[in-house]
């Protein structure tokens, strides 16, 4: 049996009832950590919550056979950050078991993205196709990215900028504001500029959360909190919308 439990955005307050029960019974539990990070909690202090060890594993194990191979005779759980099922890699994973015949579960865990309407305000039917964010390699600038931005925005959609997370280094919305500039000047499809407004969270979960909106050329001056950090590239507002930004996440014209 192969079991993913979502941690949600924080273990100690968003682990659910089932996702402790599955926890309960496993034989061995593994820990992923590329796809998010653990918010006011680190693998030692989850291991004392949870009262049994865990094992950090990389990308490249969870995309291999190892999983589902140790789940062939094992009650084995895969803990995630989030909601398991909101990562490409384990919905490929839930299709390799069904494939071999593994019994798998999922306990879903609560994902950022039906945490930032809250946060922000913002009606969660104006949201577009998410989009990540990539450290740009070798100066390559993915036409794709800019493409969905630029699609949302003509519809007055909101974007939710995901931002590329590395095991030893985090993309800031800092980065992420210079990248999407780049990526105007290349493409000029006049999707984004100094003057878009966009929403950054930082540590959503944690307890140094916090949320600030403007324009970009006005966010590069302010201090944004800590890293993890996600966009939100913001389109056309409702006026309850444009209020609750500006009460929720200081917003100024």
């Amino acid at each position: 049996m192969l079991t993913l439990v979502g941690l949600g955005l924080n273990p100690k307050k968003h682990l659910t009832l089932e996702g402790i029960e599955k926890i309960k019974n496993a034989e061995e539990l593994y820990l992923e950590n590329y796809t998010s990070r653990l918010m006011d909690t680190s693998k030692v202090e989850l291991e004392d919550f949870l009262g049994k060890k865990i094992e950090l594993i990389d990308r490249k194990t969870v995309e291999s056979d190892f999983l589902l191979n140790v789940s062939i005779n094992r009650n084995i759980v895969l803990l995630v950050p989030g909601d398991p099922m909101m990562a490409t890699t384990h919905i490929e994973l839930k299709i390799s078991a069904f494939d071999r015949g593994i019994p798998f579960e999922v306990a879903n865990g609560i994902s950022i993205q039906c945490v930032i309407p809250s946060i922000l305000g913002l009606q969660n039917y104006k949201f577009g196709r998410s989009v990540s964010i990539p450290f740009p390699d070798y100066d390559y600038y993915p036409r794709s990215v800019y493409d969905f931005i630029a699609g949302n925005r003509k519809m007055g959609l909101h974007t939710i900028a995901f931002l590329d997370l590395r095991e030893d280094l985090e993309m800031s919305a800092l980065m992420a504001f210079d990248i999407l500039l780049k990526m105007e000047e290349l493409y000029r499809g006049d999707a984004i500029n100094e003057d878009t407004i966009v929403a950054v969270i930082s540590g959503a979960g944690s307890s140094a959360q916090k949320a600030v909106a403007g324009k970009i050329k006005k966010l590069m001056e302010l201090p944004l909190g800590p890293t993890p950090q996600i966009l939100v590239i913001i389109g056309n507002l409702h006026y309850m919308e444009k209020e609750a930004l500006e009460k929720f996440a200081s917003l100024k014209d």
